[in-house]
């Protein structure tokens, strides 16, 4: 798999930066221990508040580890200290929780719905309660009163469930915009590899960002890290398409990963609302609905780009389906002031010229 891995990583170009990126074998490592926790249902594991999309094989430091696992409705059904030996395995099971039986209803009691579920409705996050046409909420005709249950405390709108690894923590990310995966902008490369290091196949560190390359099912993703006076600022995950040819990993060209396009997009705007600007270029006689998205990416007439920008911090999120050595999916994570110096100072890193637009930069390569 670390051959694959090098071998898909050496063709890969960085979406924001245009230069092939090879992840290295990292020689001299610790002793580890694997971690593989087993169920029936998906689950949202975190192993000391890191974040395991993958967590069928989990490679850890021997030690104790605090395990907590949390289900599709967003209940925490698992929270255990677990040991790791070094060079054994760790199985956990974590099964889901019995059912309580329901309660008979009687009298003139009503049965409890939970939240979210009512009379053929479902609550879908960022959208509001039903009107009545005027403005104003809707009355439930059995009421008899448009003042029923004005005591009571509203419900919450339910958190959105992640459908792709873009950072998120706990099912989001943070409201300021101030980074992903548990990282915060200012980090040290060493408190960044600390955290990133045991959930990556492969890592590249290199004078100004490192590289890591997260296990995705049989395939693998990207997240680049860079730095400004070694501290952290801009945090890159891209999602490429790949296939398998003779047990080796190789880029799919042919294939524009527009699923995992749209599952940034909404998930991003499921934390953050609609983006400040929204742009889908097209050059060159290539137009949206003309079915040559593919050709238009590959000759880098396309790109589709979707921004969001705190307004108290400037940190801003860009969210771009565009083209390196194949058509690549990401999301980009970056601080306001810090990309400010970054371009007041001219920096170039790894050939990308931060005095100049990210437009600028992508089409003039």
């Amino acid at each position: 798999m670390n051959k694959d891995i090098h071998y898909v990583m050496k063709r890969l170009a960085s979406f924001i930066l245009l230069i092939p990126l090879t992840l290295l074998s990292v020689s001299g490592q610790s002793p580890t221990g694997v971690l593989k926790i087993f169920s029936e249902n998906a689950l949202v594991v975190y192993v000391d508040e890191v974040h395991y999309p993958q967590y069928g094989e989990i490679k850890l430091a021997p030690g104790t580890h605090w395990v907590k696992a949390i289900n599709s409705e967003g209940v925490r059904i698992y929270s255990q200290i677990v040991s790791v030996k070094a060079d054994e395995v760790t199985s956990v099971l974590i099964e889901a929780p019995q059912a309580q039986p329901a309660q008979p209803v009687t009298g003139t009691q009503q049965a409890t719905q939970p939240q979210g579920q009512g009379s053929g409705q479902s609550v879908v996050y960022g959208q509001t309660a039903a009107s009545s046409g005027n403005g104003q909420p809707a009355v439930d005709p059995r009421s008899g009163s448009s003042d029923a249950g004005k005591d009571a405390v509203p419900a919450s709108p339910a958190k959105p469930k992640p459908t792709i690894d873009i950072g998120q923590v706990g099912g989001t990310l943070p409201p300021d915009m101030t980074g992903a995966y548990g990282l915060s902008f200012g980090m040290s490369p060493m408190d960044v590899d600390r955290i990133m290091s045991p959930k990556a196949a492969q890592a590249q560190r290199n004078k100004g960002y490192s590289v890591y390359a997260l296990p995705n099912g049989s395939s693998v993703y990207l997240i680049e890290c860079r730095f400004l006076d070694q501290k952290l600022f801009q945090i890159i995950v891209g999602y490429i398409s790949m296939y398998t040819n003779n047990s080796k990993l190789k880029l799919n060209k042919d294939e524009v990963p527009f699923p995992e396009f749209n599952q940034m997009l909404n998930d991003v705007t499921a934390i953050y609302d609609s983006p400040a600007t929204a742009e889908k270029i097209f050059l060159s006689g290539y137009s949206e609905d003309d079915g040559r998205l593919q050709e238009a990416l590959r000759k880098k007439k396309a790109l589709l780009l979707y921004t969001w920008t705190d307004p108290a911090s400037g940190n801003n999120i860009m969210v771009g389906l565009g083209y390196t050595t194949a058509p690549l999916a990401a999301t980009i994570y970056t601080s306001g002031p810090m990309s400010a110096e970054a371009a007041a100072r001219k920096l170039r890193l790894h050939a990308y010229d931060y005095h100049k637009s990210f437009k600028d930069n992508y089409f003039s390569n």
